[in-house]
C-alpha cells in the first residue's frame, strides 16, 4: 500500500513539473493589419493566423466587403504569431485597445485586430507608432516573402511627420 502512495506521489511531482515547462497557449492567433489612412489606390488588408479557418472567419467577419476578394490569409506557426504579438510596441498597443471608433485621427492610421477564436482587441494606431511596428513585424516574418511584401505596401503608404 505505502508503494503505490509514493508511486502515486512521485507521479504526481514529475506531472506537475511537466506542466509548468510547458509553454502557455498564445494570446493572440489571428492579427489583422490594415491601412486606413487617405489612399490613391486600395490597399488590402493582411490577414496573418495559425489557422486557415480562424483566418477565413476574421476575413468574412473584420475586413471591409470591398477588400474581401483582395486580401489573402498567411497562415503562420504559433511561434511566429506568438513573436509578432510579443514585439513590445506592439503588445504595449494592443494592451491599451479600446473599441476603434472608426475614425482616424491622422491621414496616415494603421488599424491593428488581434484575436483569438472570435475574440478580439482593436486598435488604430498613428503614422509614427504603427511605421515602427510595421518595420518589427518584418524583421519576424522575413522568411515569408509574400507577407513581407504586402506589409511593405502597407508601410509605403505611410508618411511618418
Amino acid at each position: 500500500m505505502n508503494t503505490k502512495l509514493v508511486v502515486a506521489a512521485v507521479l504526481l511531482v514529475v506531472l506537475a513539473s511537466l506542466s509548468l515547462g510547458e509553454r502557455p497557449a498564445p494570446k493572440y492567433t489571428t492579427l489583422i493589419v490594415e491601412f486606413v489612412g487617405e489612399m490613391d489606390k486600395p490597399v488590402a488588408p493582411i490577414v496573418i493566423s495559425t489557422s486557415s479557418e480562424e483566418g477565413e472567419w476574421y476575413k468574412q467577419h473584420l475586413v471591409p466587403r470591398f477588400f474581401r476578394f483582395f486580401t489573402h490569409v498567411e497562415v503562420v506557426p504559433a511561434s511566429v504569431l506568438g513573436e509578432i504579438a510579443e514585439l513590445p510596441l506592439l503588445q504595449r498597443t494592443l494592451q491599451s485597445a479600446k473599441r476603434s471608433d472608426g475614425d482616424p485621427k491622422t491621414p496616415d492610421n494603421v488599424r491593428f485586430t488581434a484575436g483569438s477564436g472570435h475574440h478580439h482587441v482593436q486598435v488604430m494606431v498613428d503614422d509614427r507608432t504603427s511605421s515602427q511596428i510595421l518595420k518589427d513585424i518584418v524583421t519576424v516574418v522575413a522568411k515569408y516573402p509574400s507577407l513581407t511584401n504586402e506589409l511593405q505596401v502597407i508601410e509605403d503608404h505611410i508618411e511618418p511627420r
